[in-house]
């Protein structure tokens, strides 16, 4: 089944760096074109079975990244 997109919204298939030691992903740079001023960057963890909801702002551009598992967001 095909992800449905809301309106405006873009995907970006991340890539993990690996070496030796471990791996590391870039989840926003500078030079990309979706990236945009930002004030905060945080994680935050669902135990499983756990739903949380984000609260809604009227004008605010967001960038998720699901590290694991999946993550739905309505309009």
């Amino acid at each position: 089944m095909a992800e449905k997109l809301i309106e405006g919204c873009a995907t970006r298939k991340l890539n993990a760096i690996h070496d030796d030691r471990g791996w590391l992903m870039e989840m926003m740079r500078k030079d990309w074109p979706e990236f945009e001023e930002f004030a905060q960057s945080y994680v935050t963890v669902c135990y499983p079975g756990v739903v949380k909801a984000w609260h809604y702002h009227k004008v605010q551009v967001d960038h998720f990244v699901t590290v694991a598992g999946s993550a739905t967001v309505s309009p």
